[in-house]
Order: structure tokens, then sequence, then C-alpha cells
């Protein structure tokens, strides 16, 4: 029979869905890279400990972590920012000898990504403490012996055995056996370049005995001006030891045993009227003009950034000390101390020598929220009045309209406050007012770029250019950041950022930069759900109201007056 020659082309066998199933390639992950929060780069260190392993971790974690404070960040751009076990810290230990803490595990394609970036600070020598995984050892080891094994770079190997990073009391890495990861990639990086470097792999991945282990390798090697005291003598397997480290290199940061903490109660019975009183006279300052709801809100901000809140932005210049209200950030724009003063007149009244201007301005700042519309938050209390301000952290800790994204991430970082707090708390600009010199550079820029283009955003941006010129003055003149509801505390400052109007560039970069992959979700999420917001924005509050100046608790006082030290 013969076939039937048509035009038409025959059927398919297979479903047009069939068809499609080959997916394009994964666009390549951004590069990893490290954060300063205040744009210095450590000198080149003499010696970098890189603590990988659970155990190392464990070591370094407890009260290092938490009382010194970080050099750098080291940021992968695909995790999310808002965990705190997401961020690897660079610490000092000593002028020349820095620890970076990476607790969280890297996936094999990303270990040389990180291994470049962390040796990019150029250290002379570098230590890297990490454990045996034991899916890749096909050696027989033991669970019940704590053992360690080391890797070299040439340039460690020539090193003579009081010059090596852990002497020669360790074997070098046994045969039939896999090593990869982060830990080997950085090794490698190491031989590339020509640095000295040793891989220490340690067995058991987490144990105390492993523990003490890395401890005493430490100790007569690397560190051995440190003094390991454990404050815990029992180690269940899955937790973490307590440790203090006790430094003897000079120059080391102070460590206390505890600082004291804040509580609900602190005024219960030396105060009780403080809270009563600290609300009527921010309704009488907030019915009188709503702005001043903003401006106590900005006040207690640029308090706890600097020094935390210890009350060191109320105090004015003297001869003897230099203040912070003329710092760049801050000149011009600081309003709303007159409200402090008399709050504090009526409090020392009732209450002589027992409130501190610190806790006031805090206190102040969450009926202020309230007031216009925005959440409650119980306030811990208890914080006293630094003697002392720093006009240069003033310029240095505090963020800039103009300021990049990740700029402004290390910045709150270095704070203890996570990428989440971050976007929720620049929502108080929702009741907020911008100066020109702060948004000009905005609506003369990118703003319409980034605005959707409808005669309502061309109409706010031609009142924007009305307020402030391109040139020749007005500096000054003010506008809302949130021109929707500029006098109530709600979640359209998220909606104008999903808008592109955004009246800062620091805000408008939340959503619309490159970077902004976790803050661009938080943005949408708060845009939607301004419950969402409320309850992020209390907890963001109160955590950071929790920065406290330790030297306060021992040095401070309670001042007599908010502007002046006590004589």
């Amino acid at each position: 029979m013969e076939d039937v020659i048509t035009e038409a082309a025959p059927p398919s066998r297979f479903l047009e869905e069939d068809l499609n199933i080959f997916t394009p390639p994964s666009p390549p992950l951004p590069t990893p890279f490290l954060i300063f929060p205040h744009n210095k780069l450590p000198l080149k260190p003499s010696l970098l400990i890189i603590a990988l392993s659970p155990s190392s971790l464990a070591l370094f974690n407890q009260t290092l972590t938490l009382t010194l404070t970080p050099l750098a960040s080291l940021i992968l751009p695909e995790l999310p920012l808002s965990l705190p076990d997401h961020n690897a810290s660079i610490l000092p230990l000593s002028p020349d000898t820095l620890l970076a803490v990476v607790p969280f595990p890297v996936p094999p394609h990303r270990a040389h990504a990180v291994a470049r970036t962390l040796l990019s600070i150029r250290p002379y020598s570098v230590l890297v403490l990490d454990s045996l995984d034991p899916t890749n050892f096909r050696g027989k080891l033991s669970s019940d012996e704590a053992v360690a094994f080391k890797l070299e770079t040439s340039a460690e190997r020539k090193m003579t055995s009081s010059e090596k990073l852990l002497g020669e009391e360790l074997d070098y890495y046994p045969s039939g056996s896999v090593v990869d990861g982060l830990g080997a990639a950085i090794l490698a990086r190491c031989q590339v370049m020509n640095v000295r470097a040793s891989l220490c792999f340690s067995w058991p991945r987490f144990d105390m005995s492993v523990v003490a282990l890395i401890k005493g390798l430490l100790r007569r090697g690397v560190l051995r001006g440190f003094e390991f005291v454990t404050m815990n003598p029992s180690f269940p397997s899955k937790s973490f030891m307590y440790v203090v480290l006790i430094f003897c290199f000079l120059g080391a940061t102070r460590l206390y045993a505890s600082d004291p903490y804040l509580t609900l109660d602190y005024y219960a019975s030396s105060c009780p009227t403080v809270f009563d009183i600290v609300r009527k006279e921010m309704e009488c300052a907030v019915l009188s003009d709503p702005r001043n709801a903003a401006m106590i809100v900005r006040l207690h901000f640029h308090d706890c950034f600097v020094q935390g809140c210890d009350g060191s932005v109320l105090l004015d210049d003297t001869i003897t000390l230099k203040g912070e209200k003329n710092a760049a950030t801050n000149i011009h724009s600081l309003k709303g101390l007159g409200i402090v003063d008399k709050i504090k007149n009526i409090v020392e009244s009732e209450c002589p020598g027992i409130v501190s201007c610190a806790d006031i301005l805090t206190i102040a700042a969450r009926d202020a929220v309230i007031l216009v519309g925005g959440p409650y938050w119980d306030v811990p209390v208890g914080r006293k009045d630094s003697v002392t301000a720093n006009f240069d952290l003033a310029n240095t800790n505090l963020a800039t309209p103009d300021e990049s994204l990740l700029s402004i991430i290390a910045k709150f970082l270095y704070q203890g406050l996570s990428v989440t707090d971050m976007v929720a708390l620049a929502g108080a600009h929702t009741i907020g007012m911008a100066q020109c010199k702060n948004f000009r550079s905005r609506i003369y820029g990118d703003f319409e770029s980034t605005s959707m283009k409808n005669p309502i955003s061309e109409s706010h941006l031609s009142n924007l250019k009305s307020v402030c010129p391109p040139m020749g003055g007005g500096d000054n003149n003010i506008t809302a950041m949130d021109y929707m509801t500029p006098n109530l505390f709600d979640n359209s400052f998220y909606q104008l950022l999903l808008n592109g109007e955004g009246l800062l560039n620091s805000d408008q970069e939340m959503y619309s930069s490159v970077f902004g992959i976790e803050t661009r979700q938080l943005v949408k999420k708060y845009a939607a759900d301004p419950l969402a917001f409320f309850r992020q924005f209390s907890e963001s509050m109160v955590k950071m109201g929790n920065i406290t100046n330790s030297e306060s608790f021992f040095t401070g006082e309670v001042r007599k007056n908010c502007r002046f030290v006590n004589t």
C-alpha cells in the first residue's frame, strides 16, 4: 500500500509537555564577600585561625564571640542573614591574630569561593580547625578515643619544630581517607598562595574529650597566651561547653563575668509612677505636634547605636566632653531634646536620683509609637547613664541616607541586630520626616526608574522637587517619608517601597538592590501583613533597647540633668 503524502506534519508520538523536559541552567551564585562595619579593612594578620569543626566552634563560640567586636562578617548571599548562625564573624584575638568563626556548613561547590574570600585579608599564616566526616573516612577509628591529624602546606612543612603552628606532636593525615570540604579548600588555596598553613582534623566530630584535645593543642601551640577556664564541668554530648577565655595579650578586650540585665520591675518600688509620668507627657507632646513621636524614636535609635542605650546622645558639648550632637549624622536633625528634658524634670521631682535618662528615652520611644497608632511592647529598664559620649562612633555607627544596603546590614550586624531587625526597624520611617539634603540625590537620581509610571507617582515626584530644588539652597526643607499616612504608624511605608517610591536611597535599596534577596521578601511580607510588621517591630525594638553599655553599669550614673554629667 502506497503512503499518502500530504503537506501536513505527521502526528507526534509525544505529548507537548513531554518535549519540554529541558530546563535552563541555574544562574551562577553571587560571590561570597566580606563586609566591614566601619569600612576599615583590618591589617594583614600574622595568624588567622579558622574554626570549622563543632568542637572548635564550641571552644570559641560561647563567651568569646559575644564579647569581642567583629572586624568583619563573611556573607554567603544565598543564605538568609536573619538566622544568627548564618553569619560568620572575623574577630580580633590580639593585635596580630584573628579568629574566623564559620558556624554553618559550606556546600562543596561553594568551598573554594569561600576560601578565596577568607584569605583575601592576606594572613601570614593560617590554622584551620576541622573535623573528620565519617562518610568520607575509609579508615577505622574508635568513637571512644579523641584523635587529631594534620596536613600542611609546603611553606609550613619547611618550618622547624618550634616554629610550626601545631608542633610535631600530631601525625600527618592517614592514608585510606578522603579530604574535602571547606578546610581542604582553604589549605589548597594557601598552597597556591605559598602561605604557611596547617589543617587540623579531629575525631570524633563533637565530644568533651575532643574539645579538651583541641584546647591542649592550642595552649601548647599558637595560643600560649590564653588560659581556658571551663565554667560548666558537666558536658552533654550535643551541647556547647561554657568557656571563658582570659587574655594575656596586651590590649585585649575587657570581659565581665556577666552584665547586669534589665528587668520590667526595676522601678516597681523605687519609682512606681515613672511609666505614668512618661506616658502623660508624651501624650501632651504628640497631641501638640504628631511629628514629636518620630523625633523621640529617632533619638532612641541614635542613642542605642553609639555605645549602647546609655543616654550619651543627650549630652551637650562641654570643655571636657565632646558630645554626639554635632556629628554629621546628627547635626541639625536631632529634635525632641526638650521633651526629654521636661519629662526628666518631672521624674526628678517625684523620684530624685532614681530613673536614668537612658530609661526615660527608651520608655518615651515606646509611648511615642503607641500614640500614633503603633504596637505596644514591654520595656525592660535598669540602664545607667554614660559619663562619656563618642563623637567618632556617631559618625561611623549610624547609617546614612545614601549608604548601600550591604554597608547598612554590616552596621546592624555589628550591633547584634539581624537583617530582619533592620527591615522591621526601618519601618519607623512611616512617621518620619526627611530633610532635602538627605533625599536630593534620590529624587534627581533613580526615583523615576524605580517608581511606577502613573499620574500619582509623577505628581508626587513633582511635589518633592518643588520642596527640594536641585541646587541653590533648601537643604533643610522637609517632607514626610511616608506621604500616604505621614502621622500614622502603619505598614504603608513598605507599600511605597513596593511602588519604588521610597524617599531615601537607603530605604528603597531594601527592595530594589540586587543584593536585597532577603530584604525584598521581608518588605513584601510587611507590606501585605501589618500584624506581622507590628509583631516584628516590637520584638526588634526590645532587642535594640537591650544593647547596653557594659561600662555604664560600673562607671555610669543617674544624671540629674540629661544634658550634663553630674558634678
